[in-house]
């Protein structure tokens, strides 16, 4: 009955918050859970491995542990998770680094290298419940799909003497092909206007071939911010207007926070001369084609958007919230689980989001998630149940 009722209020309160939805919003391919599950697992009542959710209007969303090697799936707004990972999913360690993309709570690829050969790419199209998966002909890198079909690779070409050369590489057909575009040839000064210099962490795919990629290099007045409109094949880099100290500032994206197909909110760490350290935050109504400065926080660690106009940003044991897109904000950490240490954010719109949190923070083993149902001034915590799937 308690489940029912929880349940219930989380779907009231979506429908109060008028499901303001964020660049991930579900397609016309999500589909109805099926779940079928055996016993739960021995991981202790709201305590789990579960590090990063990405949870979305409907309740349905996907989870994974640090190192993105456990993939987990839910339907009920994050109280129950099923454990779906791929088989044949390895450790780092064994393998390669894994990328996901989660667009929705039904539809997901993982691409993993491996020792033997350049990439394996998972997909699933019913939130895990099945896999298919094909060899690639290139390494995995950052990835982002932009609809059920639309997606891009920065497939990872080696880091050294302070370059990442990369590769880039689009589907049009959920990733059963891929054409490259982009490569960076040591050989040719020409790098199409996508550096060699700097390293390459955040991509944002927008739609209409148009793409983002951030990163980090250490060289005052220049932000790592470029722009493709033709799939990858040519990048421009861009400026915030407005943006303080830019001349004096290393200035690094902090990722790409996509809300929509036009709307792009960056949160960048500023890096002073004098040793300080800020985030500037930058916006953007015209798919990154231009952004403006909106405001400056100090020590933050980790931000999210559920909107054009909400947002949550955490570092330092205080957690901030804005309600006009970032040109104000206010302290609400007296609403923080007391006890817990927050890592990581997913707003799912204006005012419904996850809050990550961990008693462990050397191994983030035993972690907690509390759900906001009002944008940070009150969280609640989520059962969390890890459920093994059953065969079919």
């Amino acid at each position: 009955m308690k489940k029912s009722l929880f349940i219930m209020s989380l779907i009231f309160a979506l429908l109060l918050a008028g499901c303001i939805q964020n660049a991930q919003t579900p397609t016309s391919t999500e589909t109805a859970a099926t779940t079928s599950v055996q016993a739960p697992t021995s991981t202790p009542m709201y305590l789990s491995p579960i590090y990063k959710t990405n949870i979305f209007v409907g309740g349905k969303g996907w989870a994974t542990d640090l190192s993105q090697t456990r993939i987990y799936n839910t339907a009920n707004f994050g109280e129950h998770w099923l454990n779906v990972t791929p088989e044949g999913l390895g450790s780092p360690g064994q393998s390669g680094t894994v990328f996901v993309a989660f667009p929705n709570g039904s539809l997901g690829w993982i691409c993993q290298s491996q020792v033997e050969s350049p990439g394996i790419l998972y997909f699933s199209s019913d939130g895990g419940r099945s896999w298919a998966s094909n060899e690639l002909e290139f390494s995995c890198g950052n990835m982002a799909f932009s609809s059920a079909q639309e997606g891009m690779i920065v497939s990872d070409l080696g880091v050294g003497a302070g370059s990442h050369y990369v590769s880039i590489y689009i589907t049009a057909d959920g990733g059963a092909t891929w054409t490259e575009t982009f490569r960076h040839d040591p050989s040719s000064p020409d790098d199409h206007g996508l550096p060699t210099s700097g390293i390459k962490t955040h991509l944002a795919v927008l739609g209409n071939n148009i793409a983002l990629v951030g990163g980090s290099r250490p060289m005052p007045g220049s932000l790592y911010l470029f722009r493709s409109v033709n799939g990858g094949s040519s990048w421009n880099q861009l400026t915030c207007e407005g943006l303080p100290n830019a001349d004096s500032s290393e200035l690094d994206p902090m990722g790409i926070i996509k809300i929509g197909t036009q709307n792009v909110i960056v949160p960048v760490r500023a890096y002073l001369e004098n040793g300080q350290m800020g985030t500037h935050f930058c916006v953007s109504t015209n798919a990154g084609e231009s952004f403006s400065y909106l405001s400056t926080l100090e020590n933050i660690e980790f931000v999210d958007y559920g909107s054009l106009t909400n947002g949550l940003a955490y570092g330092d044991g205080v957690m901030m919230r804005t309600s006009d897109g970032g040109l104000t904000w206010q302290d609400v950490s007296s609403a923080l689980p007391s006890g817990l240490i927050p890592i990581g954010l997913n707003m799912i719109n204006a005012d419904i989001g996850y809050l990550t949190t961990t008693i462990t923070p050397d191994s983030l083993l035993e972690n907690r998630i509390f759900m906001t149902a009002n944008n940070g001034l009150s969280w609640q915590p989520m059962p969390g149940t890890i459920f093994e799937t059953s065969a079919d």
